[in-house]
């Protein structure tokens, strides 16, 4: 959701030799890079990458419940950038993505969504998840096919995922990098990447912010000793199983767009599942630095999210972690 650069590697390929690359940066010499030569960084967390080669691994994107019988979750701590997706009855689920380091564990794996096939374009990304609706099934392998993303589904590869003891069905599916890169192939891919760089001068206080999801707001702090933001889910923090620690986002993103249901996809509480707009333009807030930015995000096709301020200058991202929320256009902030 180390310290949603968006939101939803978010996502370039090599082999299961190569998954575990190590983020911190060879030391340099004289015959490590040619004069002139840009550096290579990794295009969803903007922190030096090894070499050219390794930002095109494929980017992995597993899909993790967000709601609270799901905490605490696992493999966090790895990620490059994670998108909070809303889905159903006020609800939204976690789409994490993986490039500069592939995740030991991570879970609990839930199911896929309509609203996933709005990013995997961008991303070129093995989708892990367990299942979807029958509708939704079709739509994400009809999608695969294309061969613009892996699909690894656990009803079609149960010995990706592990289904643990010590948690109930159905939050106790879990997977790791090295299973999913086994079926996901080796082949190279061009990931679209966030901008990064030094934010814009004009800015307001960005300390703090409550995002107002319906079922939970969620409020950021910011650190200043760790240059990054704690996550609280009613005044305590958002842990993770990763050593008990929080993760903590350089660059927190809310993304205000069209939320709209989908026809016949109602549960057993009537709640539909949503779908959102994810091209064209919007309104966004940024947070970084402890510092708050307000513009408009733009997205064409399948490139990836840009960030304008009111005067059209690039709003920047801090390289590391970037949370990116998709909102609903009457959500305040």
């Amino acid at each position: 959701m180390r310290s949603v650069g968006i939101v939803l590697c978010v996502l370039a390929v090599v082999g299961p030799a190569c998954a575990q690359i190590d983020r911190t940066p060879a030391p340099a010499s004289a015959s490590s890079a040619p004069t002139g030569a840009t550096a290579a960084v990794w295009p969803l967390r903007g922190t030096p990458a090894p070499s050219a080669d390794a930002i095109s691994v494929r980017p992995i994107v597993v899909k993790v419940a967000a709601d609270p019988a799901a905490r605490p979750q696992s493999g966090f701590a790895d990620a490059d950038l994670v998108l909070e997706i809303p889905v159903e009855g006020g609800l939204t689920r976690f789409a994490v993505v993986f490039q500069s380091k592939d995740p030991s564990k991570i879970g609990p794996v839930r199911s896929a969504r309509q609203s996933d096939l709005n990013y995997l374009s961008s991303l070129h990304a093995i989708l892990a998840h367990v299942g979807a609706s029958e509708q939704v099934t079709k739509l994400v392998r009809d999608a695969a096919k294309s061969g613009g993303f892996v699909d690894v589904d656990e009803f079609e590869h149960p010995d990706v995922f592990e289904r643990t003891s010590d948690r109930a069905a159905p939050y106790n599916a879990y997977t790791t990098g090295a299973k999913l890169r086994r079926v996901g192939g080796s082949e190279k891919v061009k990931v679209s990447a966030l901008h990064y760089g030094d934010g814009p001068s004009a800015s307001t206080d960005g300390t703090s912010l409550t995002v107002p999801l319906p079922a939970e707001p969620i409020k950021y702090l910011y650190d200043s000793a760790r240059s990054a933001y704690h996550r609280t889910y009613g005044g305590g923090p958002a842990a993770t199983t990763d050593g008990g620690n929080e993760v903590l986002p350089a660059n927190v993103i809310v993304i205000s767009t069209d939320v709209t249901p989908i026809p016949g996809t109602a549960d057993a509480a009537g709640a539909p599942s949503v779908d959102y707009r994810a091209t064209g333009s919007g309104p966004v807030v940024i947070l970084r630095d402890g510092k708050r930015y307000e513009g408009t995000w733009g997205r064409q096709g399948e490139g990836m999210y840009t960030f304008k301020d009111a005067t059209g200058a690039e709003i920047l991202l801090k390289p590391g972690l970037t949370w990116i929320h998709i909102m609903p256009m009457e959500a305040r902030l």
